[in-house]
């Protein structure tokens, strides 16, 4: 059963990727191979347990090597890069490719001008934890659906309340009216 809007806790968001990211971000110097390349970043949106997120990242001419510390899926919207794996091996990413970089590698990243790219983040859960974490988050469900269920059933329970409080009061009135004893 899928979830209505009210389970949701998260209201959704919508936003233009057209826009260029506004805050700085930053590398480590150690990271640099050439250029002084101006990175900003702008995130769009996250999940609510804060394990995946979109951001929007532009980046001017340099080379450089970047970590990544969670899986992150490419979109290139503007400009292009060449990436290069710890083999060797060189990928040229341009508009409207996308490339996915595992958690725990180290790509090597030539910007010849210009790249600005959509990015879907996401921090992986550990394997001993997967089963675990499916677990809690199916219970969790669970309990979200029957806490919705009951907050329904509590409703219309106190409808039916004020509506027989209403009837109550009416044939009070009536009783009082008429002065027929009850």
């Amino acid at each position: 059963m899928p979830d209505s809007p009210q389970v949701l806790d998260q209201a959704s968001r919508f936003g233009s990727i057209r826009i260029p990211p506004g805050q700085p971000c930053p590398i480590s110097p150690s990271s640099m191979r050439s250029g002084t390349p101006v990175m900003r970043y702008q995130e769009h949106s996250s999940t609510v347990d804060g394990a995946a997120w979109t951001m929007i990242w532009d980046c001017t001419r340099s080379t450089f090597d970047w970590y990544y510390e969670f899986d992150e899926v490419v979109v290139i919207l503007e400009g292009s890069v060449r990436v290069t794996d710890c083999h060797g091996r060189t990928h040229t990413l341009n508009v409207g490719d996308a490339g996915y970089f595992p958690c725990g590698t180290t790509w090597f990243w030539e910007v010849d001008n210009y790249v600005r790219k959509v990015a879907f983040c996401h921090n992986p859960i550990p394997r001993g934890l997967r089963l675990l974490v499916r677990i809690a988050r199916r219970l969790a469900r669970e309990v979200q659906i029957r806490t919705e269920k009951l907050r329904r059933c509590v409703h219309r329970m106190a409808d039916w309340l004020r509506r027989v409080a209403r009837i109550g009061r009416a044939t009070a009135a009536s009783v009082m009216l008429f002065g027929i004893p009850l």
